[in-house]
């Protein structure tokens, strides 16, 4: 499952206009005597406006609770709502004239709340249709991102990528052909391998799908046998997520041995 508001570009930004036109018309909470053009800027003011609000709080929680979807969007329903009730409650003021009411934001908390959710429910359902399981497609080979290659010999540069391991100030970036420490946050490095194919399985660790050749399960936490003959842990925190996504079906086709681990 993925989360960040504003990967899949203009699609999700054509979905929030269509979305403030569907509450322009049926002009909940209380807008319906507003003015039709009003009303209309109203909505598309509030719904794009709230959208560029969660779009630069989800990074943020995405990063940090990485593999646990639920406690995801608790986090980031509870910081984007205040911030896009505060927007809202300013709206009136600069399109109707209304003047400025700090109890405006509680009274709207509520109402932003309920739209936060609808949002994000139907955000979920576009990337899900846009972005088929994984599991389904062959899956694509993983170098690493240009912040790391440019780190890298080019012998390793050029070989597929097998994981990334953090190493008090540095980083064991591991490929198919060796690794090397690279003097690197893992902060930045999660940023730069967002958009690959592969997970975070542990607070030290990120793992390329493609490198996982088998997998054991004991006491809520895994060992996952990587290509290179290493072992990448899983921790309890990251190992609940990766059992929801297409991952256990991956690994289970890489080694049909281990999919009764998988249940």
């Amino acid at each position: 499952m993925t989360f960040r508001l504003g990967r899949s570009g203009v699609i999700e930004l054509v979905g929030l206009v269509l979305f403030g036109l569907f509450l322009a018309t049926i002009a909940p909470f209380g807008t319906a005597a507003a003015p039709g053009a009003f009303r209309h800027l109203y909505w598309q003011l509030a719904v794009i406006g709230g959208g560029l609000i969660a779009a630069s709080i989800e990074p943020i929680f995405a990063r940090r609770f990485t593999g646990n979807p639920l406690l995801f969007v608790l986090a980031q329903l509870a910081a984007m709502t205040p911030a896009i009730a505060v927007w809202v409650s300013l709206l009136p003021v600069f399109i109707f004239g209304e003047p400025v009411s700090t109890g405006r934001i509680l009274q709207l908390l509520p109402d932003v709340l309920s739209i936060n959710i609808a949002v994000l429910v139907l955000t979920w359902l576009a990337r899900k249709a846009l972005n088929p399981s994984k599991a389904l497609r062959t899956a694509p080979e993983v170098f690493a991102p240009l912040a790391i290659r440019r780190k890298l010999p080019p012998r390793l540069a050029r070989a597929r990528l097998i994981a990334v391991e953090a190493e008090d100030h540095y980083l064991c970036i591991r490929t198919e052909a060796g690794s090397a420490l690279v003097a690197m946050r893992l902060g930045d490095a999660l940023d730069a391998l967002s958009p690959l194919d592969g997970f975070r399985t542990h607070r030290s660790w990120w793992v390329a799908r493609t490198a996982v050749q088998a997998v054991r399960w004991k006491g809520g936490r895994g060992t996952l046998a990587l290509s290179d003959g290493s072992s990448a842990p899983v921790s309890r925190t990251y190992a609940a997520g990766l059992k929801d996504t297409d991952w256990a079906a991956t690994v289970a086709q890489l080694d049909p041995s281990v999919s009764d681990h998988l249940q």
